[in-house]
């Protein structure tokens, strides 16, 4: 039964129908960073709306509440231009894919720093998007990759999101 559990998981990590929304003007970004579900709800969006029929690159961003402490973002960029598929890229690889995870360092309520843990742009990491949905509203999708901080803790994350253009 255990097995079953645990291959049932490892299907849906990045499944192509686990970003869909209810709704077209639902926008989220969560996710799961090792095992802890996570919001990204507050500002969610993604890049302009492109004014060519070509969407050359894909940022989806959002934070964790109103104060902007912690957040989270996604950014792909692709010369021939975005289509609704798998894009997965680990360590250095050529293709331009990272997922990022930001907390904010504070002091006396000013911030002194960034914490930055990075997907597929440093040896030990991945990523994986697949969009679902690109539409003239927006982009949908889903996620997972394996984050770390530059000479500290990794995190495990999946998650989905539904971002509106700007």
């Amino acid at each position: 039964m255990a097995i079953l559990v645990l291959v049932m998981l490892g299907l849906s990590a990045c499944s192509k129908n686990g970003g869909e929304a209810t709704g077209d003007d639902k926008k989220y970004l969560t996710c799961k960073l090792n095992g802890k579900y996570c919001e990204f709800n507050y500002g969610v969006n993604a890049n302009d709306k492109p004014t060519t029929d070509t969407v050359h690159f894909v940022v989806i961003g959002g934070w964790e509440k109103r104060d902007m402490i912690k957040g989270f973002g996604i950014d792909l960029t692709l010369p021939d231009g975005a289509k609704e598929k798998i894009y997965t890229v680990s360590g250095t690889t050529a293709l331009s894919l990272h997922g990022k995870y930001y907390i904010q360092n504070m002091k006396d309520g000013k911030i002194v720093s960034t914490s930055g843990y990075n997907g597929g742009t440093s040896e030990g990491t991945n990523f994986t998007v697949t969009i679902t949905s690109l539409s003239d509203l927006g982009i949908k999708g889903t996620f997972c990759g394996k984050l770390k901080l530059v000479g500290g803790d990794d995190y495990v994350t999946e998650g989905k999101f539904s971002a509106p253009y700007n």
